[in-house]
Order: structure tokens, then sequence, then C-alpha cells
């Protein structure tokens, strides 16, 4: 006996219906997402993508699409979920950093896993188990179950931000395998049967090399096997008890395997990425269970007003502490007991309740993540509403005899779904830029940390000073929940503002705060060598500074570049040209270090080496000043006046009306000890020089001019 049975089903066309169902599903969301094709880059976003030059594919070879496999900054040598950073590169070969074509493969992305999903429900209804009882309206429950997860405004963050297209493409694959794994268990042919079970198994691979939580796959398979098309018997139970044992065994070892092969990790770093962390695995593991909770609540009631980027939850410190924590606990082992207990019975919802747990396993037990994210639902999330679709169905059939309150619940169903849309084409509205999101968040949880701190920032980066400035020091004093040196960067942050201002002394103070909170965060011992250079002119304490900035990241560019000029200013200069080298090598393109090296060169007696380090910044900067002036002064140096004197022509007709004498006494003025200039008392008379020349051309032309115009007359 169906559970419904709506006549209007049975007129419909296989194809037809199919074909309905995909077009249906196209206009609405791309009518809710209509809105976030221009939205801005945020967060993440831009060390992911942005401010990543492996992602920056500009020439279709191998060479360069296999860089985007290793696209992790922190661990560039180890890959890093090559599907999703390849589908990146490709966005950045055919659009470069312009949002557009990013929001449009996103969009394309979550509407085929709907797609996917919709052909999974529907076929799973008509499996042998379930088409007695479903089948009648099983394009019904797919669709409807199909269209509220994907117009649920809790999928706008794997959305509309960028980056998080890890998460919905992981998605997509992940639901494309387990659609393809059905497929392939009814087929009747052994040839096709094989293939579809191939197309699964690459489908579950590319999930997985797009986030790593589609390792659940197998045993997402494996529990809708025995739930949906075995059935739950003492029999499958004792057969299956070893399959579920090789395949829980295999994802920890997989699991394993990857994290330790495939990342920086050692087995004894695992829990020491803790101590960044303002919480124990046990505090996670116990703070997750209130998440959980929460994630269902908000798919439930996704009202914009409690959707954010950043939220706000206090840890657990204990079952008990606070209580909500054992309640939670007591409310998720009832979903697990009850599907348990309604397997045999009811093997499609308790399936879809244990699938939203079990996708919830990576990232919400000990695993030493941020507590909490909204995109960590897709996923999950995919078979939440089929049991309430069967529920919304069950109520229209049950209610058959009275047509008044059939009218009511398709009524409502309809204003659910106008409702969420809306909600959701609303809520892209707050992705709309870095400002708009921020502020969202910090309105919402104005005691946290990382709303005000990112809010600042973005202040910071439109060169609104004293807008940043007054975020900055609001955020130090608010909860930072995430990380223990959260806090270190906002201080660095006010570091830098300050010493741009020339404000030296509260600069430092900054930095200090920085490196009591974290010794080693990347920027603020060179930074506060920089300080000391321009203050105390006490080579010690600036080596010193420098020592500790290279120790903490030896992989760091201008530390290096720094420690060079240091050592050279300082009379070390063998020591000083290996450092400029190494700075070199990290970045060869750099023409700051560039210009060290050359400086260096030049104090070591070697002027052809110091011309290739100047010649090589004017390929790069035909109009970088100070290389004409150090090619001048290598020139006149060698006793090649006069080409010196037409180098410096040269920079003359560069500079032409600009007014040389604020730029020449800056050059004059050296402030610091890791700063350098041309030698100017060498160069100034052959400037003079110039000069002249310049101004004789001028009016042997202005003479000729003259006469030409007078023989014209």
């Amino acid at each position: 006996m169906g559970i419904v049975h709506l006549e209007s089903e049975t007129h419909l066309n296989e194809s037809r219906k199919k074909v309905f169902a995909f077009i249906s599903l196209l206009i609405i969301i791309l009518s809710i997402y209509s809105n976030t094709f221009n939205a801005s880059w945020h967060f993440d976003d831009k060390p992911n993508i942005t401010d990543n030059p492996a992602l920056h594919l500009t020439e279709f070879t191998w060479k360069n699409l296999k860089k985007t496999f290793y696209a992790n900054q922190l661990d560039p040598d180890q890959v890093f979920r090559p599907a999703a950073c390849l589908s990146f590169a490709l966005n950045y070969y055919v659009g470069g950093k312009d949002t557009f074509g990013y929001h449009l493969v996103n969009v394309a992305i979550h509407f085929l896993a709907a797609i996917f999903l919709f052909l999974f429900v529907y076929h799973t209804l008509n499996l042998p188990r379930m088409k007695a009882r479903y089948g009648p309206n099983s394009y019904s429950i797919a669709l409807l179950s199909a269209l509220l997860w994907a117009i649920n405004p809790i999928q706008t963050q794997a959305i509309t931000y960028i980056v998080q297209r890890m998460a919905s493409m992981a998605g997509m694959f992940y639901i494309l395998s387990m659609y393809l794994y059905l497929k392939g268990r009814i087929a009747t042919r052994g040839s096709r049967k094989w293939l579809l079970f191939s197309l699964c198994g690459m489908s579950a691979l590319l999930a997985f090399g797009s986030k790593q939580n589609a390792i659940m796959i197998p045993l997402s398979l494996y529990l809708y096997d025995l739930l949906l098309i075995q059935g739950i018997t003492r029999e499958n139970l004792k057969k299956n008890l070893m399959i579920f044992s090789l395949i829980a065994l295999g994802i920890a070892a997989g699991g394993t395997i990857y994290y330790f092969s495939f990342t920086d990790a050692r087995f004894s770093s695992f829990f020491s990425l803790y101590e960044i962390r303002p919480f124990t695995p046990w505090e996670r593991l116990l703070t997750q269970f209130r998440v959980i909770v929460f994630y269902i609540s908000l798919i439930i009631y996704p009202m914009s007003t409690r959707l954010s980027l950043a939220h706000d939850i206090a840890i657990s410190r204990s079952l008990l502490d606070p209580p909500t924590t054992v309640l939670s606990l007591m409310l998720l082992i009832g979903i697990v007991m009850g599907s348990i207990y309604l397997a045999r019975r009811e093997p499609l919802i308790s399936f879809s309740a244990l699938f939203f747990l079990l996708n919830h396993v990576i990232e919400s037990s000990i695993f030493p993540l941020e507590l909490i994210f909204e995109h960590r639902n897709y996923i999950p999330s995919m078979l939440f509403f089929v049991p309430i679709a069967i529920g919304l169905l069950w109520a229209i059939r049950h209610f058959s005899h009275k047509k008044s309150m059939q009218v009511i619940i398709t009524l409502s169903i309809t204003l659910v779904i106008i409702g969420e849309g809306h909600a959701t084409f609303m809520r892209n509205f707050t992705w709309k830029t870095e400002e708009s999101l921020w502020i969202d968040s910090a309105d919402k949880y104005p005691n946290l940390h990382r709303p005000q701190h990112n809010l600042s920032k973005y202040y910071n980066d439109r060169n609104e000073t004293d807008r940043a400035i007054a975020g900055y020091e609001r955020a130090l004093g608010l909860k930072a929940i995430n990380r223990k040196d959260e806090k270190a960067i906002t201080s660095f942050n006010l570091g830098v503002i300050y010493f741009r201002k020339d404000e030296f002394e509260k600069a430092k103070t900054y930095y200090l705060q920085a490196i009591d909170v974290d010794p080693c965060l990347p920027g603020v011992h060179n930074n506060l060598a920089v300080i000391l250079a321009a203050t105390t002119k006490n080579f010690y304490e600036v080596h010193k500074e420098l020592n500790k900035a290279t120790a903490c990241n030896s992989k760091s560019m201008e530390p290096h570049s720094n420690m060079g000029i240091l050592l050279v200013k300082w009379g070390r200069v063998d020591e000083g040209i290996a450092e400029l080298k190494k700075a070199m090598e990290i970045d060869p393109q750099n023409i700051p270090t560039l210009e060290r090296l050359g400086y260096a060169y030049i104090k070591k007696g070697l002027p052809g080496a110091a011309s290739i380090c100047f010649k090589k910044i004017l390929t790069q900067n035909k109009k970088n000043l100070r290389a004409f002036l150090y090619l001048a002064q290598i020139y006149s140096f060698s006793g090649n006046h006069e080409k010196a004197r037409q180098t410096l022509v040269h920079f003359l007709d560069i500079m032409h009306d600009q007014d040389l004498i604020p730029f020449l006494e800056g050059l004059i003025k050296e402030k610091s000890l890791l700063q350098t200039s041309p030698d100017m008392p060498l160069i100034l008379p052959v400037l003079a020089e110039a000069y002249q020349q310049k101004e004789a051309l001028f009016e042997k032309n202005l003479h000729f001019l003259l006469d030409t115009l007078e023989g014209k007359r």
C-alpha cells in the first residue's frame, strides 16, 4: 500500500517528469542565487585563492596543472584537495580574479548536486523494498526533499562563500557516487554493473579530492545497502558484520595513511595542534554535541537572524558545564537508538537520520578544527528533508476526506518554499562585501573577537585608518574562541598601522603584545627589527630580532633580505650576500632584495655583478629611478664618465617635469640600518652635467624651431 496516492503522478511520462524537476530546480536555484554573482571575495578566499600563486594558472601545461595539486601555502609540499583546487585554477585561467566566474561555477555545482540528490531519492524510493510503500509518490517526495534541501538558507555558506566550493563540490560528487552505486546495485548486466561501480569509485575519489570528510562514503554506502537494499534481518546482520568491520577499519587506516603521508603531520603532532586551541580534545567533543543540535535547529528554523559566518558558542568543560551538554548528548543518543529501533520498519527514515549524524563524525569529533561552521552541513543535510517530505505527503493523504485541510497543508508547503527561497535570497545580500558580512556577524555577536577584527581589517585595507584602529582596539577586549593566538594578529596589525604613521613607540608596544601571545607570529620579529633599525641603530638588537624571525620561519623572504643588508652594513659583506641569495631563492623577482644584492656587490668591489642586479631590476620596471642612479654610480666609479652621464640623462627623461628635490633628499637622509641609497656625493656632480646637457639640448631645439618658423615667414 502506498503512503499516498496522488493520481497526478501516474499521468506524467517518466522522462518529462525528470525534465520538469530539472528545470524547476534550475529556475528556483538561479532565482535565489541571482544576487550572488558579483559578491566579493571573503575571509579564507584570499589565502586560498586570490593570494595563492599555485592556483594562478596562466599557461595550460601539465607542469602548471600539477602545481595546483599542492596549493596549501602552509604545507606546499603536500597534496591538498586537488579536485577543488584544480577547479579554482581553471576559473582563474578563464577569468582571473573576477568573482563572476567563480560564483557561476559554485551555483552550477549546487544545481548538479540538487539534481543528483533528486535522482538518488527518486530511485531509492523505487527499490524493491521501498516501491510498494513509496513508489506511487516517489517523484513528489524526491522533488520536494531535494528542493527543500537546495533552497535552505544554511547552504549559502557552502555556495556563496567561494572557497567553500570545497564543501559543495565534495557534496556533489558524494551524492553522485551514491546514485551510481544504487544504479550499479540494481543493474542486471555484468558489464553495466561494473562500469557503474567504477564510476562510483571515481566519483568517491573526486569527492575526497574536494574535501577529506568524503572519506565516509564507503560507510554511507554500506548502511544504505544494508538498510534499504538487503533489509535488516538476523542473517543479513551476521553476514555484514565482517564487511562493516573491514569498511570501518579501511576508513580508519585510509584516513591515517592520508593524514601522515599527505600532510606534514607526525603521530606526536596530532594533539600538539591543540596547543593553539582554547579547548582540549575532550572539550571539543563535548561541545560538538551542542553544535550538532544547534545545526539541526538551524536547518529546521533557518532565519537570517540566526545565520552567521562566526558563531559564539560556549565551550563545554564537562557534561554539566553547561547543562545543555548532557541534554544534547541524550538527544543525539535518542536519535541513534530510535534510528536503530526503526531500522526494520522504517529503514528510509532510519537511514536519513543516521546519514546526518554519520557525516558529521569527521568535523564534529576530536580533530583539532574550529568549533562551528554552517557549510559543514552541506553533505549531512542532503537526506534531512526526506522524512519531512514523506510526513507532509502523509498529512495530505490523511486529510483526503477534508479538502480544506489538504489545501491548507499544500498552501503551507508552498509558503515554506517561498519563505525559505526569499530568506536565502536575502541572506545572500549579506555576502555582498566583506563589510556587509562582518557587520552582520558583529551585530549578531558583539562580544566575539573575529567579526570585529575582520571588519577592522576591511577598513584598514581601504586606508580608513581611524576606523581600523578603533575597531582593532575594541577587538582586543573581546572573546576569542577559535585560537589562543587570535589576538596576536590584532596587535600585530595595530603595530603595522602605527609604524606607517611613524609612531614607532606605539608600534613597538603592539608588536611586543603580539609576541607575548604568539612568539613566532609571522612577520612580528621582522617588523620589530625594522623599528629597532630605524630608532636604536643598534646592530646587535636588530640582529637578534632578525635571528628570531628566520628561526620562526626560514621560508620567509623578508627576514633573510633584512638580515643580509644588515650584515653588509655591519661590514660582514660575505655573510650578508649569502643571506641575500637565500632571500632571492625564495623570491627571485623581489626588486628591493635585488637592489640590496647589487649594493652588497658594490661594497665587495664587484661592479659587474652589481650592474647585472640593477639591469635585472630595469627589465622588470623600466622606470625604477634608484636603479638608474646605482648604475650611474657604478659607471662613474669605474671611470666611464660619459656612460654615467647618459644614464642620468635617461633618468631625467623619465622624471620629466617632476620635482627631483624631495626624491633626492630622501636618498641623502639615510634613516635606518636597513636602508640603502646610492652614493649621492659621487652622483650629484654627474647629475648636474646631465641637467646641463638636457638644457643645452633644449636650447638647441628651441633655436632650431625659431629659425624654422622665421624661414617659413
